[in-house]
């Protein structure tokens, strides 16, 4: 896909990283009522770009096995999931002085606004968001995404098994992408909140799904010309711009993906096309110095994505509880995004190289750790 292995994997990682600092600038735009990013119109784009390059890279070579691969993605996704959900629970502002609670993000836990009348009520509330709902703590809240990657690349791992056993192997994995997108957006439609997010489990397996489905495409269109994938970025663009449905509470988190099926699937699907066009366009731009500062950022951000999704916005929930009345003014509230990049900054190497296991990686040094080559 673009070339030498290597190559392959950098591209994609840069798409990988600017997906999760597009959710990062969601997050810090959605905190603060005088930061306007234009994120919003992004929405349709963001996780199912996620999901979807998350199955383009999927595969069974290591483990073959559904054993040895469950507990490879439990060592590597859930664990880390759990341990962090837990740490950022101990470190919510709430639960050292409840008096902070109303300026707290709101808690819906499958269509249940829970009764919190103090700080044991919400620990146990919070519980109930990690290991029933599957959403993490309100003090890690983007990890809702590391618990949805381990349950639908567990459930993609019965699929293309099972898919294996029949001569139209592509074909029975297109009907279970479609069909697992239709379901979720029936639940969607239904108002229906299940056990483990199960409703957005169908949603983004579907578009897992049809990433694993896209490999060969992909490693055609890096052996097309540019002038081909220019065009056909730019009119996967435009195409997403007609499509997409902005809404302030368009969420994949919740499931809530819009009024219309084609409209939520189109922009989704050209979103897609358009971040892959891209991503294999900048393979091929001059090798020059701000381009790979550029790159190695993004590198770095899809390398530490567990901690700089969680400790961004831990960071953004301190200052929303406890400065935001201080912040949240024109001109002053541009200091909040500078903190949150310092905090989470200087958080990389404290993970990789002391807490380390709480995300399921191995020791590294404080140079590595922060290294955009």
């Amino acid at each position: 896909m673009g070339g030498a292995s290597q190559n392959r994997i950098q591209w994609i990682d840069e798409y990988k990283g600017f997906v999760l600092l597009l959710v990062c600038l969601f997050h810090v735009e959605q905190s603060f009522k005088n930061v306007n990013l234009g994120m919003e119109a992004l929405s349709a784009m963001r996780m199912s770009a996620f999901f979807f390059i998350s199955g383009v890279l999927f595969s069974t070579r290591r483990f073959a096995d559904f054993k040895s691969y469950a507990l490879h993605k439990t060592k590597v996704l859930l664990l880390p999931y759990i341990w962090l959900s837990l740490l950022f629970l101990a470190l919510d502002p709430v639960v050292w002085n409840f008096e902070w609670f109303p300026k707290a993000p709101k808690m819906t836990i499958m269509n249940i606004r829970p009764v919190i009348e103090n700080v044991g009520d919400y620990i146990g509330w919070n519980f109930a968001k990690i290991f029933v709902a599957g959403k993490s703590s309100i003090g890690s809240g983007p990890l809702w995404f590391v618990f949805t990657l381990y349950s639908i690349s567990l459930m993609f791992f019965g699929v293309q098994k099972i898919a294996g056993l029949v001569s139209r192997r592509t074909l029975i994995i297109f009907i279970a992408a479609a069909a697992s997108i239709a379901s979720g957006w029936t639940l969607h439609r239904s108002h229906i909140r299940l056990p483990l997010g199960i409703e957005r489990d169908l949603t983004c397996l579907g578009f897992f799904a049809l990433g694993f489905l896209s490999k060969d495409l992909i490693k055609r269109l890096a052996n097309c010309k540019s002038i081909f994938v220019l065009i056909l970025t730019i009119a996967a663009f435009v195409l997403y711009g007609f499509t997409n449905e902005a809404s302030s509470w368009f969420s994949i988190m919740n499931n809530d993906l819009g009024k219309s099926l084609p409209r939520f699937v189109g922009s989704s699907i050209f979103g897609i096309i358009g971040l892959v066009g891209f991503f294999q366009l900048t393979t091929r731009i001059p090798d020059i110095a701000p381009v790979r500062i550029v790159k190695g950022i993004l590198r770095n951000i899809s390398r530490n994505a567990l901690i700089i999704l969680a400790v961004h916005w831990w960071i953004l929930l301190v200052l929303r509880i406890i400065f935001k009345t201080e912040l949240d003014k024109p001109g002053i509230v541009w200091i909040a995004p500078i903190i949150v990049a310092a905090g989470t900054i200087a958080a990389i190497p404290l993970f990789r190289c002391k807490l380390y296991k709480l995300i399921g990686k191995e020791k590294i040094s404080i140079r590595e750790s922060l290294s955009i080559k």
